[in-house]
């Protein structure tokens, strides 16, 4: 017979017969397993790419936006111009954002220039006059040109300092792009443009250092006019050249303000020496002048005593100094000026 021992036995595998089930299932388990860890990651991956692939401009920002995905090419996608709404811009995509606000660049010694010197440039008669001034400009914000911009300088890094940047990782990146690409283009064309204008066309008083036995011509006021000229000029050679040598027109409304023009020591001098030359000689004309004026009134003078003896002699009493106490011209002539009693009062 068999017992309900023998009947539990019957129905319950052995322990060999566990271990080749599992042995069976393992494989299918993990397999399963492993997709769904798959799918969580992919599924949070997915989540968060499209949590984060939401941007928007701030004032005074453009964002050129290109694609980042897994899957995706790096090429260009779109635009967001400033102060936008929340735009999607794609799984992963990549935003590099430019300053759309107008910008400067400042050429000049001081410490806080983009420069950091003084261009030095030589004029139509060749003085080398040292250049300051500032550039002021704004990035255009058509996406055509910006996503030229953005493949051709977007996609490169440039040096600042002691690292290498992005034109769109902030003001250092922007400032170190603007150093390694505008720095050329400053020079190039106030060297062209103050190259067509003489030194006394800038600065009047380089008239006064120049070898001429020519009359100093008054300029009238033309210096400004000849500044304001040169600026125009700059204004017009800087666009031409930031779109030839760039390749694509991002800066527009380009001004350039001329704040100082400085001449080399040697020639400074020589105007201060021909100052202070002309000072002397005005003075020494201004002392001329003052006596013949005086000998001239002298003259008049003494026309109106020799019709007017007396007149002449009161004229002179008028002037006697205090203490005087007699005067007397002529033997037969004497003036006496009272004088107070010694004599004591009985």
């Amino acid at each position: 017979m068999i017992g309900p021992d023998d009947e539990i036995n019957a129905t319950t595998p052995t322990p060999p017969q566990q271990h080749q089930r599992l042995r069976r299932l393992g494989p299918a388990a993990i397999g399963i397993g492993l997709i769904i860890v798959v799918g969580l990651v992919i599924g949070a991956a997915s989540a968060l790419g499209f949590a984060t692939g939401w941007s928007k401009a701030a004032g005074g920002e453009v964002i050129v936006v290109r694609n980042g995905g897994f899957l995706d090419d790096n090429s260009f996608r779109l635009v967001i111009q400033p102060n936008s709404e929340l735009t999607y811009t794609g799984l992963w995509s990549i935003d590099h954002p430019y300053p759309a606000s107008q910008r400067y660049f400042k050429v000049s010694a001081a410490q806080n220039a983009d420069s950091n010197e003084v261009i030095n440039v030589p004029t139509k008669d060749g003085v080398l006059v040292g250049v300051e001034g500032t550039f002021y400009f704004q990035l255009s914000t058509e996406p055509a040109i910006l996503e030229d911009f953005d493949n051709k300088f977007g996609t490169r890094t440039f040096p600042g300092g002691d690292k290498s940047l992005h034109a769109w990782d902030g003001d250092e990146g922007w400032n170190a792009f603007l150093a390694a690409t505008l720095g050329n283009l400053v020079q190039n064309v106030l060297r062209q443009e103050i190259g067509n204008v003489t030194c006394a066309d800038l600065v009047a008083s380089c008239t006064l250092a120049q070898n001429s036995t020519d009359v100093v011509v008054p300029t009238d006021g033309k210096g400004n006019q000849t500044i304001a000229q040169v600026q125009q000029a700059v204004n017009s050679g800087f666009a031409a050249d930031v779109q030839n040598i760039l390749g694509v027109p991002v800066l527009t409304n380009i001004q350039f303000a001329l704040s100082k023009i400085s001449l080399p020591d040697n020639v400074q001098q020589a105007i201060n020496d021909a100052q202070g030359a002309f000072a002397g000689v005005t003075k020494a004309q201004a002392g001329l002048q003052q006596a013949a004026i005086d000998a001239q009134t002298n003259a008049k003078k003494q026309e109106g005593y020799n019709a007017c003896p007396v007149c002449g002699q009161m004229d002179l009493l008028d002037h006697l100094p205090q203490g005087i106490t007699t005067y007397a011209p002529g033997g037969a002539f004497a003036i006496g000026a009272t004088q107070p009693s010694t004599t004591p009062q009985g």
